[in-house]
């Protein structure tokens, strides 16, 4: 449980750091990791990268709000299209009032120039992940969501530029099809998302980042998510003979 409690803190971890965490010497992590890895709880990532854990491990905890069901099949579809295109591809889920990321493909991505994204918390109104989901939930929740929003106002005159901020969130990603982010936040990337659904029910979002300035064929990107996209809400992996659009 230890193991578990400190994989669960990062994306991707090595024997080494558990060892040196726990006190357990390296042969015994290594045994450690095998039995949780035929229990379904922690899966290898590769030669060299090490170990993350599984979603499984959201049994452990009540109310956990992480992608059912869609979930293994949408991370396979986020790390093939980081394959394909080598940009770095993300899931996330709402918590509250924000959109946080359960599952990033940075460990394998090469065009990935920060360590993890994990936990982050994403806003609704300037994030692509979190306007992708602002924009395709119910009506209903929309309205919640933006009243949570509002909680935040000092004034009536900010509650009411929220509520335009938001109806123009909304009017321009279901418009496009598309939660984007270009450069308002973090302007040294671009990322897009589109919304993740399980049957009728919205699950989540899936979404991609790449350099403001590289040379992306932006529609061709945002082809390859939508795909990928279908993909997940199909059940099944994208098939595409796309090559690098990077």
């Amino acid at each position: 449980m230890r193991i578990l409690e400190l994989m669960n803190r990062a994306p991707v971890v090595r024997v080494q750091y558990l060892s040196e965490e726990t006190g357990l010497p390296a042969p015994t992590v290594v045994r450690l990791l095998e039995t949780l890895m035929v229990a379904g709880y922690v899966r290898k990532i590769g030669r060299q990268a090490g170990y993350c854990v599984t979603e499984k491990v959201a049994a452990f905890g009540a109310g956990h709000h992480g992608l059912p069901q869609v979930f293994e099949v949408a991370r396979a579809a986020a790390e093939d299209l980081t394959q394909r295109t080598r940009w770095p591809t993300a899931l996330a889920t709402l918590d509250v009032d924000a959109l946080v990321i359960r599952f990033s493909t940075i460990p394998i991505s090469p065009l990935s120039h920060y360590q993890s994204t994990i936990n982050r918390r994403m806003t609704l109104l300037e994030y692509a992940h979190g306007r992708a989901y602002l924009g395709f939930c119910p009506a209903e929740e929309r309205q919640h969501l933006v009243a949570l929003l509002q909680k935040s106002a000092s004034s009536e005159k900010e509650v009411e530029a929220i509520s335009q901020r938001a109806a123009s969130v909304v009017s321009l990603t279901r418009a496009s099809g598309f939660g984007e982010r270009m450069g308002n936040v973090q302007p040294e990337t671009h990322s897009i998302a589109v919304p993740l659904r399980m049957g009728e029910k919205l699950v989540g979002t899936l979404g991609i980042t790449y350099f403001a300035k590289s040379q992306v064929d932006v529609n061709a990107l945002k082809v390859e998510l939508r795909e990928a996209a279908d993909a997940c809400e199909a059940g099944r992996l994208p098939q595409s003979d796309a090559t690098s659009l990077g």
